[in-house]
């Protein structure tokens, strides 16, 4: 089993500010982590603080 954080630097906002979007995204990932069951099939998509779609996080079989 493993997770996979995939984060898109395409959109205006993520490009304006990588580092605070990227830090913001995991922030918010690390605090509903418990919300989802660590097994493979777990997944959801990420936002930016526009709330524009810019990847998804999975937990997957190996």
């Amino acid at each position: 089993m493993r997770f996979v954080l995939e984060v898109n630097f395409d959109t205006e906002n993520m490009q304006l500010k990588p580092m605070e979007e990227l830090q913001r995204i995991l922030g918010d990932w690390s605090q509903r982590v418990a919300m989802y069951p660590l097994e493979p099939g777990s997944q959801e998509d990420v936002y930016d603080s526009q709330n524009e779609e810019v990847g998804e996080w999975a937990i997957l079989e190996d």
